[in-house]
């Protein structure tokens, strides 16, 4: 694939995706700056639970439920939120090698102030960028469970144990396939005029593994935005 220029993807509002209205182009992040004010998630994002920053979402918020997660990368243990009904594909979608599903709140600002607590009292942290994901591709899954353990086991002797539930362990190593590559793979850098070329051979969370000779690394959300064009090799 031959990758293009980056543009604004638009804007998720009143349970529909609209395109940029410029078709702004930018080069960094996701969206123009009309596209931001327009969108109901965007500035939930942005959300520490301190106070809500989104008041156009707030009477929903309250009534959503969250579970609280710890993911492990490796040894690297990372804390999230996600709505109750796709917790599960949200941690495939970052790659995790193993999960804990620790708690379930009700109320995106409350389970925003939890997260960023919980990252302060056991010491760990609250995302974990594309590069590091490249770093701990080839994650040990006794390192991930070990780690994952003693997270849990922090957990409750803080004040985070009255909304722990009983923890919910999972292995994701199954959905990635990374048995069929053999190295580390090389990283790929994604920019204008860039051609990208080879078969996939595993995707682990944003990352995708391509063999041409060789084995490469594409993190997908570079490609966000981006003008793509497909051909056959």
């Amino acid at each position: 694939m031959k990758i293009g220029e980056k543009s604004c993807i638009g804007h998720f509002a009143g349970g529909r995706h609209s395109k940029c209205p410029s078709s702004a182009k930018i080069t960094t992040g996701f969206y123009c700056n009309e596209c931001r004010l327009r969108d109901d998630f965007f500035l939930c994002v942005q959300c520490d639970g301190s106070r809500c920053i989104n008041m156009k979402r707030r009477e929903d918020c309250k009534e959503e439920k969250y579970f609280v997660y710890l993911a492990a990368f490796d040894s690297l243990i990372k804390v999230g939120i996600s709505m109750e009904f796709r917790v599960l594909e949200r941690l495939v979608e970052q790659g995790a090698d193993m999960a804990a599903k620790v708690g379930m709140v009700t109320d995106g600002l409350l389970a925003r102030k939890l997260e960023q607590e919980i990252s302060a009292s056991i010491g760990v942290v609250d995302r974990v960028r594309g590069d590091r994901k490249h770093e701990l591709i080839f994650g040990s899954p006794n390192n991930a469970a070990i780690a994952l353990f003693n997270a849990i086991n922090r957990l409750r002797a803080t004040s985070f144990a009255p909304h722990m539930i009983y923890p919910q362990i999972y292995d994701f190593r199954k959905y990635y396939r990374m048995n069929r590559v053999p190295k580390m793979p090389k990283k790929i850098h994604v920019k204008e005029d860039e051609e990208i070329a080879g078969t996939v051979v595993a995707a682990k969370g944003n990352l995708i593994v391509l063999e041409n000779h060789d084995y490469h690394a594409l993190n997908a959300h570079e490609l966000i935005g981006r003008e793509i064009e497909l051909t056959k090799i």
